[in-house]
């Protein structure tokens, strides 16, 4: 496995992780201040920022893992001087 790829996934993992929990907590937030008055459990059995968090987290995963990804691998390519 060369260094470029190596670094990248390492990079993607950083990177859902930090979109999970990111985003995680950005959905808390969210939900928490804006979702609190909506009736949403009595439709789904989720309070609102619970599912808010859960949706924050799979957004940040989907945009953070492939930043990461590339983020990785630039820096990968770059010559140390």
């Amino acid at each position: 496995m060369n260094k470029k790829l190596r670094f990248g996934i390492l990079g993607g993992l950083l990177g859902l992780l930090l979109g999970v929990f990111g985003g995680g907590f950005l959905g808390l937030v969210v939900g928490g201040t804006f979702l609190g008055g909506f009736d949403i459990y009595l439709r789904t059995g989720f309070e609102g920022y619970e599912l808010a968090a859960y949706i924050g987290a799979a957004i940040g995963i989907l945009i953070a893992t492939p930043c990461g990804f590339v983020l990785g691998q630039k820096l990968a390519g770059q010559v140390r001087a």
